[in-house]
This record gives structure tokens, C-alpha cells and sequence, in this order.
């Protein structure tokens, strides 16, 4: 099994977040891996000090992978909570199944069986960036998820959102017209997520950033065109998730900006919350950014451990609370 280990993508990354952001690691999560749908997925399990509230599955974005949302674990283990970060299909160190072509769907599809096998407890689904909508997709796949807790919710099946979402504008509108006309010669292509994403938008620290376009399981990493293709025609259903979802929207977030996800978040049906932090970009490491997404977190994981859902809330109304 690939693993990070003392990798420079881990250690490189756990040393700026502790230099530029104050966000230190007591302990190393298990590498461990399992086959779900034919892919050796590759994930990082992380356990509290004593028994286990519930499970906390990552789920990380485009270009990304579970390592990456290692901060997320934090504010978790301090609730009580196991958490569990896979590299998702195509990405990070998983291996794909024999035969995989760069198919979005089995993204939320993982998540949920993982969801329904791996977990201990209830289970709360936690996407960061493109990985909350593929958290919200997964959770009426699973019988176990018992809340959703999102930092975006983006639909990337809208034109005007996947332009927007693209480094730059020519290149979302060019990729959409080669999905349309020559969907055959788009799926060929391979190109590097720094070419595809704005990854400086990942963060306000210049040293993240340069981190973010250079890491060869990141920026540096080369992904199949076929795979934005899927992910663009994977249309958002009329979502009613059973369980309550928290959208925790970075304040600074000039990548994917709240009003993008505030639509969204209108369209799902669910008891559900939405707190705008003061400040955070696309990844929110930054104070006091995260220090109240980890509040939000744990008073979330908390209620959900108690059968109380979070956010209470009518569906059709928000509650913003700036920390």
C-alpha cells in the first residue's frame, strides 16, 4: 500500500500549518485501505482518546485528497468523534479499479458505502469545497448518515458556477464547448489541477499557496479531462436529505464566495444552518476562521451524538452567526 508516511506532501504541509496558522498535530493518523466498488481506497483513520461518539467522514474537493483535511480531524477528536479520510477515486493514493474512467459518480458512491461499513456510531459526512456537494450527494445513498456539514456548496452541473469555478473564465467556457461538440477528444485529455483551479485561492498564505501548485499529489498531479466532464453532468437532484445539514462558509472565500452556495443550500430540502465564518479563504486555517468552523463542528458532532439534530431550523430560513 502507497502511503504518506514521511512523504514531503504530509510533512511539508503539517509544517506550514503549524509556522503560518498555529495548527499542530499531537498525534499521526492510521494509513489504512480497503476495496469499496473495486477501488483500493486508501484513507487515514483517526481515533479519540476514548470510545468513540460517532464517525466523522472527510470529504476532501477537487485536486485534493484525505490528507489535506487533516485540520478538519482536529475539532472531532476533541468531541469524542473517530474520523476517517479517504483519497477518493483518481486521486491523492488510492489506486483506482482496472478500467476506471475518471467517472464522478463513484465519488459519492464510496462515501456512502464507506459510510454504511467503515462507521462506528452515528455518522456525519464533512465535505470541503467540491466535497460538499459530493457529502450531500452521498448521504440519501447511505442508510447510517446521520448529518452533513459542509464549507461549500457549489453546483457544478450550472455553466455560470463551472466558469466561475475554473482558473479562468476562457477555460471553463472552452472546456464546456469541447464537453458539448467533441465530448471524445475532451475525455482524452490529462492536465495538471494547477492548470485547471485557481489554487492560489486556497489560501491567503503565500507559503500554502505555493505548497498548494506544487505538490506532486496536488497541483503537480495530473487528472483526466473525463472526470469534469461526469462531474459538470452530474445534475443536481431535488435534494431531501433526512438528516440536518451545516453549511460553514469561509468568510474570505474569493474562490468558490458564499453567494454561490447560498442558492444551493436553498434548494435542499433538510433542517439546516448556515454560519459565515469571519474570515477564512477556500482552505479556512486562518484565525479566527478556524477556531470557529472547530466551535461549529464539535456543537454540531455534539447534538447529532444525542439524537438532537443540529440547526434546528424551518427549511426555508437561515441563521448567520459570524462567531
Amino acid at each position: 500500500m502507497k502511503k504518506f508516511g514521511n512523504d514531503r506532501s504530509w510533512t511539508d504541509y503539517r509544517d506550514i500549518l503549524s509556522r503560518s496558522f498555529g495548527i499542530n498535530f499531537r498525534t499521526e493518523p492510521v494509513e489504512r485501505q480497503r476495496q469499496i466498488r473495486g477501488h483500493m481506497i486508501r484513507y487515514d483513520e483517526w481515533q479519540p482518546a476514548g470510545q468513540p461518539e460517532g464517525t466523522l467522514i472527510l470529504v476532501h474537493g477537487g485536486g485534493g485528497n484525505g490528507r489535506v483535511l487533516a485540520l478538519c480531524a482536529l475539532p472531532a477528536l476533541d468531541a469524542g468523534w473517530r474520523v476517517l479520510a479517504p483519497d477518493l477515486p483518481g486521486y491523492g493514493l488510492s489506486e483506482p479499479a482496472p478500467g476506471y474512467n475518471w467517472d464522478y459518480a463513484e465519488w459519492p458512491a464510496v462515501i456512502a458505502e464507506m459510510a454504511d461499513t467503515e462507521a462506528q456510531g452515528p455518522v456525519v459526512l464533512m465535505g470541503l469545497s467540491m466535497g460538499g456537494m459530493t457529502a450531500v450527494f452521498a448521504a440519501p445513498k447511505s442508510q447510517r448518515v446521520a448529518g452533513v456539514i459542509a464549507t461549500t456548496l457549489i453546483d457544478l452541473s450550472d455553466a455560470g458556477t463551472f466558469v466561475r469555478a475554473a482558473r479562468w473564465p476562457w477555460l471553463g467556457k472552452l472546456s464546456l464547448a469541447t464537453m458539448q461538440l467533441a465530448p471524445w477528444l475532451f475525455d482524452r485529455m490529462v492536465m495538471p489541477m494547477s492548470i485547471a483551479t485557481p489554487l492560489k485561492a486556497m489560501s491567503s498564505d503565500p507559503d500554502m499557496q505555493e505548497y498548494f501548485k506544487r505538490d506532486h499529489l496536488l497541483g503537480a498531479k495530473w487528472i483526466g479531462a473525463r472526470f469534469f466532464r461526469t462531474l459538470h453532468e452530474y445534475k443536481m437532484p431535488d435534494l431531501k436529505l433526512a438528516c440536518p445539514l451545516l453549511l460553514v462558509h469561509p468568510g474570505a472565500d474569493n474562490w468558490t464566495p458564499t453567494a454561490l452556495s447560498l442558492p444551493v443550500l436553498d434548494r435542499i430540502e433538510a433542517q439546516k444552518q448556515f454560519i459565515a465564518l469571519s474570515n477564512g479563504a477556500h482552505l479556512p486555517a486562518e484565525a479566527p476562521a478556524f477556531r470557529e468552523l472547530s466551535d461549529a463542528v464539535q456543537k454540531f458532532l455534539h447534538n447529532v451524538a444525542r439524537q438532537e439534530p443540529s440547526g434546528r431550523l424551518d427549511r426555508h430560513t437561515r441563521h448567520t452567526d459570524a462567531g
